[in-house]
């Protein structure tokens, strides 16, 4: 189903982050404003922006929640900075959450409740260690683990080698740009995307991506980037069954759920771009399902 079946008006504006950064947000209006609902805060993974979460978020506005989408920095239409793009840490990062989360709760008067894709979902649990009494809920969508520096990391490495992937991942080594991983739509469709995802869609959508990564942002996700004891709201672990052969998705799954005391759910058919794949669908019936069990009507 296409974002258009949906009538949720959209408006943007710009929230000041640190570094002089202006961070884009995406905003969907609540058609039910009688829902008593906490607003919802989409936060992207690499390579994507606010517009990844189109779908999601009319689809969620249609049944009520104040929706928002942000565009880290260097993505879609936030401040670009060329030459540290790619070189942003994760603290840094993550003060882009932290500037738009405050700009909402300002808005709103309410704690949102955060959803955070991919590395998206990283930079959601660093932000919450500290902050999780701003938010009601966090949702995190085909995240890593919070121990991937330990456990999942090596097993992602082991996989890249015995399925002669490689060679994109030397490139984006040699080059310091982890986009290199993605540059044609065969490869990012082979690491994003279902079996069934359209070659024809792949093609439209790649152009689409940013042509850069973050690098320093990543290559700290190898340590402890997060201590999860810390996050003491309610946490929502999803995953998707067609994650790529490189992730040992059951493992990131279950190790993730453990530690914030919660079962998962994996979203069939989906690919790791869940919110864009085929059966987004029936991932945001997921996520609504969850966030009225454990975060509305818990």
């Amino acid at each position: 189903m296409s974002s258009e079946t949906y009538h949720t008006a959209k408006d943007s504006f710009f929230v000041n982050s640190s570094e002089h950064i202006q961070i884009e947000v995406l905003h969907y209006p609540p058609i039910n404003k009688t829902q008593n609902y906490p607003p919802i805060l989409f936060i992207h993974g690499g390579f994507l922006a606010a517009w990844s979460w189109d779908d999601f978020s009319h689809w969620f506005s249609d049944k009520g929640f104040d929706c928002y989408a942000m565009s880290f920095r260097g993505h879609g239409q936030s401040t670009k900075t060329p030459n540290k793009d790619k070189w942003w840490s994760l603290n840094e990062i993550t003060q882009d959450i932290s500037a738009v989360t405050d700009e909402i709760i300002a808005r709103t008067k309410v704690n949102p409740i955060l959803v955070g894709h991919s590395f998206g979902g990283a930079l959601l649990q660093n932000y919450l260690e500290d902050n999780h009494q701003k938010v009601s809920g966090g949702v995190l969508l085909a995240s890593p683990s919070p121990y991937l520096h330990k456990t999942s990391f090596f097993k992602v490495i082991s996989n890249i080698i015995s399925s002669h992937q490689i060679f994109p991942y030397l490139k984006a080594i040699i080059t310091s740009n982890p986009y290199a991983t993605i540059e044609t739509p065969e490869l990012m469709k082979k690491l994003l995307f279902s079996s069934a995802y359209p070659d024809s869609m792949a093609r439209e959508i790649h152009p689409r991506l940013e042509k850069f990564g973050f690098l320093s942002g990543f290559l700290e996700l190898t340590k402890p980037f997060v201590d999860p004891s810390k996050i003491k709201c309610p946490m929502i672990v999803i995953g998707a069954e067609e994650e790529n052969a490189s992730f040992d998705n059951v493992k990131v799954l279950s190790e993730t759920a453990k530690v914030y005391g919660v079962g998962y759910d994996i979203v069939g058919a989906a690919g790791h771009e869940i919110m864009l794949d085929l059966t987004w669908e029936d991932a945001a019936k997921i996520v609504f399902d969850r966030i009225q069990e454990r975060i509305i009507n818990k």
